[in-house]
């Protein structure tokens, strides 16, 4: 139960910083590209509106580019050091126990029947193999964040969006898409410098870390170099993150999500492909990549600029405390 715990609150002390700020935009100094374009407007509750510009699918690459520049933008702001100083810190802290919480987690998810180990099938056209479908519930779970169940969403917003010519879901549909590219190069590059080693191809410690390794020698032996941090994590924020600032009055999707992530993350620490120091970063760049996305193509309105106020200054924190007193702390900020 104590690795159950340390896991939620490493994903918890980014989902609180995100349920609190859910109506906020980053204040990015860049033009609307949208302004000129058909829109429609959504009441979604909470005295907010939200206004969502007609896309094009010509936008996810467009928007690619703009995605890591606003990335950019948002983490190298000052106001974004203590965030990246508690990514920093937790990491660092998690690590010195990565060891202890990865035999953990595997007696955890062993005594109630969840083999780590990798098994999966090929789906098959003929004699051509298109897909590995998971064959039992570990690597179901590790297939969640691969990236497939977040191109079938979009899949879906784009089929209902076409259909009802709905503008947010067809916007959410090309952002899910923008999300597949960013993440991958965004992860991939941090792997590509980090160059750690996987728990499973080390049978003691914390894994190697070979900072800037040999390009050649990470192709040939991939998982001796890129486990921090995971790409899995990073795309499961990501993908809450889009679908909650899209959808603020369907109030389950960030409790569903960050449940996804925290079965996610004990699964791939089951089948040693992840530490779980590997997910503090991971998150931090899911959530500010999904916020950066999110928010581009549409603008939002306040029908109570009062109310809006008040609920802007309201954060809800976890606070832990020690190994038997843990809770959550409201704060109301002043202007």
């Amino acid at each position: 139960m104590r690795i159950i715990f340390t896991l939620l609150i490493s994903i918890c002390s980014f989902c609180s910083f995100s349920q609190s700020n859910k109506i906020h935009e980053f204040n990015l100094p860049f033009k609307n590209p949208y302004s000129n374009r058909d829109s429609m407007v959504y009441n979604v509750g909470d005295n907010l509106s939200l206004t969502y510009y007609k896309p094009k699918v010509t936008d996810i690459f467009v928007n690619f580019i703009r995605d890591m520049r606003d990335f950019g933008y948002v983490i190298s702001r000052k106001k974004s050091l203590p965030w990246i100083g508690a990514v920093g810190g937790s990491t660092a802290l998690l690590v010195a126990f990565d060891r202890e919480t990865l035999e953990g987690s595997q007696n955890l998810m062993r005594s109630i029947g969840i083999d780590g180990e990798k098994k999966y099938g090929d789906l098959k056209i003929g004699n051509t193999a298109i897909y590995e479908y998971p064959k039992n519930f570990n690597s179901f779970l590790y297939s969640i964040g691969e990236g497939m169940p977040s191109l079938l969403i979009s899949a879906g917003f784009y089929i209902r969006g076409i259909s009802s010519k709905d503008y947010r879901a067809l916007q959410t549909a090309n952002q899910l898409m923008e999300e597949f590219l960013s993440m991958g190069v965004t992860c991939q590059v941090i792997k590509h410098i980090s160059g750690r080693q996987s728990p499973w191809r080390t049978t003691s410690g914390t894994g190697r870390w070979d900072v800037f390794p040999n390009q050649s020698e990470y192709m040939k032996n991939v998982s001796n170099y890129d486990a921090f941090p995971s790409g899995h994590m990073a795309t499961l924020m990501c993908t809450t993150t889009i679908l909650a600032n899209n959808y603020p009055e369907y109030k389950l999707i960030r409790p569903i999500g960050y449940g996804i992530m925290a079965a996610v993350g004990l699964a791939m620490m089951n089948n040693e492909v992840h530490w779980l120091s590997d997910y503090p970063l991971a998150i931090g760049i899911g959530y500010v990549m999904g916020k950066v996305i999110s928010q581009r193509g549409r603008k939002i309105s306040f029908t109570n600029p009062t109310y809006s106020n008040i609920i802007n200054n309201i954060s809800v924190y976890p606070s832990y405390y020690n190994s038997n007193s843990f809770g959550v702390s409201l704060v109301y900020h002043l202007d």
